[in-house]
């Protein structure tokens, strides 16, 4: 059995995980980029997702956001390694950015550095993350951690309703938005991540006021609960959701009394950048 201080979790500022989930799991956190104008910031360091919409509303431009490079990823990877440790990196979606891509290129250099594409976003990718918390806690080793991780990537139910288009339109990030137009009147998209290609499409379209939207995607989200695995469920967003609708959607999850965990999480900045505030979500993984 592996000692769990010899095995280290990375993952990408992407995963959106509370810090206190962080800090408690020992989980090794590496920032994106994100650019607004000419300065640089580092996701979830000195940038928070109210600077975000505050220079879109100023500048009517979205941010830019980066991937991590292979050389930063070195850097990580190296640190862990020369402590000793084995290292499974779960990445943000390879269907969204160049990180995952760029983490395999520093891995390749190691001998003891695995990594799992997540092909998903936010703390969809969190739950991928916390579950190879659970695999080291258990004795495994890195690369069966590896391994049993990615086999869920398949099971992760990912989506998410929008309040508007106009960001992740902007963005370029979902190519079906496209296809009935950025400003349908009433329109309210719930966007899933396809988990073959981790890439962005619109699932379904709610209509009238955010609110009651918010509600309608939590019981579509529930009608799943027999096929949800019980550990954990997480409620997201992006700033802007009530906490009445957040504590309506935490009721009605912990109502059914079949979950072990249910997180609140805060999207960060690089979800923020292409989603918009008022971006509800609840992510889980199936049987």
């Amino acid at each position: 059995m592996n000692n769990v201080k010899d095995i280290a979790i990375t993952t990408d500022s992407t995963c959106d995980l509370p810090q206190r989930l962080i800090d408690e799991n020992d989980i090794t956190v590496v920032p994106l980029t994100v650019l607004l104008g000419d300065t640089v910031y580092r996701d979830g360091v000195d940038i928070k997702p109210d600077d975000v919409y505050s220079f879109v509303e100023k500048t009517g431009k979205l941010p830019k956001t980066s991937a991590v490079t292979p050389a930063e990823y070195f850097e990580v990877f190296k640190q862990l390694t020369d402590e000793g440790k084995k290292v499974v990196h779960i990445g943000f979606s390879s269907g969204l950015s160049s990180s995952f891509q760029n983490a395999c290129v520093a891995a390749s250099e190691f001998d003891n550095v695995f990594c799992v594409d997540s092909k998903t976003l936010c703390a969809a990718q969190g739950l991928l993350v916390l579950k190879a918390c659970d695999y080291r806690a258990k004795g495994m080793d890195a690369k069966k951690i590896a391994d049993r991780v990615t086999k869920l990537v398949p099971k992760v139910s990912a989506t998410f309703v929008l309040d508007g288009l106009e960001y992740l339109h902007k963005g370029g990030r979902c190519s079906s938005v496209a296809r009935f137009g950025a400003n349908v009147l009433g329109i309210k998209p719930s966007i899933a991540v396809d988990n073959q290609t981790g890439k962005l499409e619109v699932s379904k379209k709610y209509r009238g006021k955010i609110e009651l939207v918010y509600k309608q995607y939590i019981a579509d989200r529930m009608n799943e609960i027999k096929r949800i695995q019980p550990d954990r469920v997480v409620i997201a967003e992006s700033g802007g959701v009530s906490p009445q609708t957040i504590a309506f959607a935490k009721g009605v999850i912990e109502g059914k009394d079949k979950f072990n965990q249910v997180i609140v999480a805060d999207a960060g900045c690089t979800i923020s950048s292409h989603c918009g505030p008022k971006t509800f979500a609840i992510f889980y993984i199936k049987k």
